[in-house]
Parts: structure tokens; sequence; C-alpha cells
């Protein structure tokens, strides 16, 4: 699967925080809307899933909504309650075009901006209103391992000597955030709190995690696991590494345990079967 919309990277919690009469939140930021979109029902059968954003148009291919939704509301679908069976299995190819806009003005969107523009999507083809609610549910919680925690904590670079001088040299900067880069069954993080790990694991384990570390500061590491949801036949699978659960413990120092808590849920209160064109 390819999702390319957004660049959400891993999602993690809504950002909805009200419904409104537009049907959720996309009204309280201002934003282009796609000012032509076409719905059509694919029956194809494929595996093959893409949601991708290209200069002035949105396609996806092959998606339920319950995916539109996770991207549009920045939600993991776990955490999507309320939809009915055929959101969740019938399958759709949407185009979305901008024309009302230069490419400077689409050039400058942001997330923000682009989750609105989905919503509202959401909103005009499929009828959608949603509102969020907070629950009690099962979680995962984070902790720091019984032998302690093994992330290294990351001490910024000192400046660059000459720097007004060496244009040519990168200078840090305080304010740039750390980074996570991966592939297939490695992760190394550089310089990053807690919050994009606990995305990146409720992504893994497909459930919500709260970060129960009481680490503040930034870290880095590098984690390799066994990719389990793929199977022996993706190539991906990799019966020598440990699961995430057990990497995460060796590795890292930390350990998910099972517990219930506070969880943001997204309820759809109305969601309608689309007119095709």
């Amino acid at each position: 699967m390819t999702f390319l919309l957004l660049a959400l990277g891993a999602a993690g919690s809504a950002t909805a925080t009200a419904q409104t009469a537009a049907g959720g939140p996309a009204a309280a930021v201002a934003s282009p809307d796609f000012d032509v979109s076409t719905v059509k029902t694919n029956n194809t059968g494929s595996g093959s899933i893409r949601i991708s954003v290209h200069d002035d148009m949105l396609r996806a291919d092959n998606v339920v909504v319950k995916m539109l939704l996770e991207q549009g509301f920045d939600i993991r679908q776990d955490q999507i309650l309320g939809l009915p069976h055929w959101a969740e299995v019938n399958h759709y190819d949407i185009t979305a075009k901008v024309v009302d806009m230069t490419p400077e003005q689409r050039k400058g969107l942001n997330k923000a901006e682009r989750m609105a523009m989905m919503q509202k999507l959401l909103v005009e083809r499929f009828g959608v209103k949603t509102h969020v609610e907070t629950r009690i549910l099962p979680r995962l919680d984070l902790v720091i391992a019984k032998d302690g925690m093994k992330l290294e904590e990351f001490k910024a670079p000192p400046p660059v000597e000459g720097g007004a001088d060496k244009p040519e040299l990168e200078k840090f900067d305080p304010k740039r955030g750390g980074s996570m880069t991966g592939s297939n069954n490695e992760l190394t993080g550089t310089g990053v709190e807690m919050a994009p790990l606990i995305n990146f694991l409720s992504n893994q384990t497909h459930m919500p995690v709260a970060d129960k570390t009481g680490l503040k500061g930034k870290y880095s590491f590098h984690l390799k696991w066994q990719r389990e949801d793929e199977g022996a036949q993706s190539g991906l699978h990799d019966d020598s590494l440990p699961t995430i659960y057990s990497a995460i413990t060796e590795q890292l120092g930390l350990k998910l345990e099972s517990a219930k808590g506070p969880v943001q849920v997204l309820v759809v209160d109305h969601i309608d079967l689309p007119e095709e064109n």
C-alpha cells in the first residue's frame, strides 16, 4: 500500500476538536476546496491501493472510505468508530482537482489546510458528519524496562566556527526537529522526542500507545525488528529478528505494557453512499 497524500507520516491522533454544521472541523481552517471531483466504484478486486497528490490533483485508487478518513483526520483506522460496513469494504476510485489556485498557492499549503481539503471532500461526496470523543479503551503504555533505557541522549553539535564567512558549511539549527528514517524492518532516529516514536509504535502494533516513560529529552536510536504483517511470502519477514515488542526492550530499553485508558476516537455520525460520476 502506498500513501503519499499530505505527507502525514504516521498518524497518531485526531486533529479535529468538534463537530460543525459542515460535517466536521474543516470549517475551522481557512483553505481552498477541490473544485471538481469524481467518484467511481472499483470492483477489480485488486490488492493495489494508492492515495497520491501530484501538483493540483488528488488521486485515490481502489480505496475504502475509512482510508480517506484516516488521511483527512490524521487518525489511525482503529480509532474511527460508527462506520457502516460498506464504508470499510466498498472500494472506490476518486479524483479531485484544484482549479482556482496558482502553483505558488498550492505549494504553500500546510498540513492542516490539506487535511481540511480532504475533510471537505468527504462532506461533499459522502455527506460525512463527525465528532471527537475520549473513551476508556484498551491501549499500550510505553514504560522504561527494568534494566533501564538504552536510548542515546542527543547532544546538539557546537556552532560551526566562522559560519558567517563560510556559508557552505551547514549550521546546526536548535529549532529544527529530529528525524526518523527507515526502510523495511529498520528505523533510525536522530535527536527525536518521544512523540514520533509513540506514533511509530502505534502504527506497528495497531493499538493506541501512551507515553509513560517520563523521558522529556531528545534521543537517538537504531531499531531492527521482525515484520509480521506481510507474512513469509512477502520476502520482508525475517524469523531471525525479534518482534517489535521484544526489539524495543532489547534494543531501546523500553517496554510496551497492556493497559486501559483514555483514547481519542473519531465518531462518524452520518455518512451516505456516494453518487457516482
